[in-house]
């Protein structure tokens, strides 16, 4: 079996991963989320449904438009399609936040002359949901000062845990943890590999979005879901090294999955064959098996992860 370290570096990672990318599809964030649920005691199970229900858009996006047959099913349901929820909300001005899917900075630069940008700071003073210029380190903060917060409604509650949820999952997700920055054909980074083609018909971001599924499937997700709890390299990881509940740690580990598994040879190689070629994109590249096996094994343990770190965040805020 395929062994992953997710090694710490001591160089803050960083992503940019302009709008429109997205990360993890609607499956993923249901997974990671059901995984966290399912890891809460009772009463922050209880007291999570309860706050999203005071959601402002619980009826219309959030709440189910068919029955289930159980309770649990419906809870599972209302987490994941909350933990999904920001990524409904960029049809909604009033909740959109394009910046707060992504960090600044760089996961791999090529050449001597790219420019990086400048890393975001900490949380600006009165800073509230309504901010929009937040970056997501920023804007898991925020998020967790609303919810830990005795004065903040319960609507402001409910939308700070979609994006908690939300924004812990994306900062797992490797090629949220930095763009490829190349001195001629990306100066500015390839958006998280989304400029990159392959020969399957989507970009590499997407590819990499789709691993744990695309669509909501109850019984896919149940599925997915059951073959990362049952996996005991996994599970073992995840006792020895997910405790950090600090979002740079996070996106620093999914900096080096990206530098290991998503920009491996064969995807540097054609970026180099396109920069000596003065050619203004990359040609399509064909993903090997072994590329897609490996890619499968990093997602699964990064939803593993976040879903831990996700369940010991919503245990000490909820608690409030």
């Amino acid at each position: 079996m395929l062994k992953l370290r997710f090694v710490v570096s001591g160089v803050m990672a960083l992503i940019l991963c302009i709008q429109p990318c997205l990360a993890w599809s609607d499956c993923g964030h249901h997974i990671i989320a059901v995984l966290a649920f399912d890891l809460m005691k009772p009463r922050e199970q209880q007291r999570l449904l309860e706050l999203l229900q005071k959601h402002p858009r619980f009826v219309e996006d959030i709440q189910p438009r068919r029955r289930f047959s159980d309770q649990l099913g419906l809870a599972h349901w209302t987490i994941g399609r909350a933990a999904y929820w920001p990524d409904i909300a960029r049809e909604q001005p009033e909740y959109n936040r394009p910046s707060w899917h992504y960090q600044l900075g760089s996961s791999l630069t090529m050449g001597q002359k790219v420019k990086i940008p400048a890393t975001p700071g900490s949380l600006p003073i009165g800073s509230t949901l309504q901010t929009q210029e937040l970056h997501i380190v920023q804007a898991i903060e925020l998020c967790r000062q609303t919810l830990t917060s005795r004065s903040a409604s319960d609507a402001d509650k409910a939308v700070a845990i979609c994006w908690i949820a939300h924004l812990v999952a994306d900062a797992h997700q490797p090629c949220h943890a930095g763009s490829l920055y190349v001195d001629k054909i990306f100066p500015e980074g390839d958006r998280g590999a989304t400029w990159i083609p392959t020969k399957q018909g989507k970009t590499l971001h997407a590819i990499w979005d789709d691993l744990m599924g695309v669509h909501y499937d109850a019984s896919d997700i149940s599925r997915r879901a059951a073959e990362i709890k049952n996996d005991a390299e996994t599970q073992k990881l995840v006792v020895m090294e997910a405790k950090s509940l600090d979002p740079l740690q996070w996106l620093s580990e999914s900096s080096e999955c990206a530098k290991q598994f998503v920009y491996t040879p064969e995807i540097l190689n054609a970026v180099e064959a396109a920069q000596r070629s003065g050619a203004f994109r990359v040609e399509q590249v064909e993903l090997e098996e072994s590329y897609l096996k490996a890619a499968g094994v990093v997602a699964k343990r990064r939803a593993a992860f976040a879903s831990r770190r996700l369940a010991d965040i919503m245990a000490e805020d909820l608690e409030h």
